[in-house]
């Protein structure tokens, strides 16, 4: 399979092209304080009106100042 014909089948897997940037405009619903780290519930948007609930799970000393690195993961794709 050609590197474009590939690219077409994932993109008709994950529900089409993806939508254009825009501000993520995040929102703090609530904040858990657990043993050696926090939990942040929050939403963002992912295109215009279209917001994602996600958790942000941060170790207890990591800010700006003391960066950390990251996992990422999403689990639902074409708004199922």
């Amino acid at each position: 399979m050609k590197a474009d014909e590939l690219r077409e089948k994932l993109m008709q897997c994950l529900g089409g092209p993806w939508p254009d940037p825009c501000d993520l405009q995040p929102v703090i619903r609530n904040i858990t304080i657990m043993d050696g780290y926090r939990i942040e519930s929050l939403t963002y948007d992912v295109e215009p009106d279209d917001r994602v609930p996600a958790l942000l799970l941060i170790p207890d000393g990591v800010d700006a100042n003391n960066p950390a690195p990251a996992v990422a993961i999403w689990h639902q794709h074409n708004g199922q």
